[in-house]
C-alpha cells in the first residue's frame, strides 16, 4: 500500500520530464501545418522544450511540429501541452549535447549568419 502523501505528490506534480532542463534565451523556428514562426525557446532538455509563442496561430496538443534551433539542429516533436503563451514539445528522439546547442557566445560575427539562416528556415515551405 502506498502512503497517501506520495500519491498526492504524484498527482499534483506538473513535472513530467525526467531529463535535466536547461534555461535558454534564443530564438527557434517552429513549423507546423502551413505555419512557420520564429518563437522564443524558454528551456530545453534532451527530451523536450518549452517555447514561448507570441499572438497568432499555435499548434494543437498532440500535433507534430518541427523545431530548428539556433545552431541549425532540426528536431521533430509533438505538442504535449498548451498554457497561456507557452507550449511544451516532447521530442520524438532525444537531443544530445544540450549545453552545446545553447551556447553561442563564441560565435562572434558568425552569430549574425546563424540568425539569418534561422529566419530563412522559418520562411521555407
Amino acid at each position: 500500500m502506498t502512503a497517501p502523501g506520495i500519491i498526492a505528490e504524484e498527482v499534483l506534480s506538473d513535472e513530467r520530464r525526467t531529463a535535466e532542463r536547461h534555461s535558454a534565451r534564443q530564438h527557434v523556428a517552429l513549423r507546423f501545418r502551413n505555419s512557420h514562426l520564429i518563437c522564443d525557446l524558454t528551456d530545453l532538455s534532451e527530451t523536450g522544450a518549452k517555447i514561448s509563442v507570441l499572438d497568432g496561430v499555435v499548434p494543437n496538443v498532440d500535433e507534430t511540429v518541427m523545431l530548428t534551433l539556433f545552431d541549425g539542429t532540426v528536431i521533430t516533436g509533438t505538442v504535449s501541452w498548451l498554457r497561456e503563451k507557452h507550449i511544451g514539445v516532447e521530442f520524438a528522439t532525444p537531443v544530445s549535447d544540450v549545453d552545446e546547442r545553447l551556447d553561442f557566445e563564441n560565435l562572434g560575427r558568425d552569430y549574425f549568419g546563424k540568425a539569418v539562416k534561422l529566419q530563412k528556415s522559418a520562411r521555407r515551405a
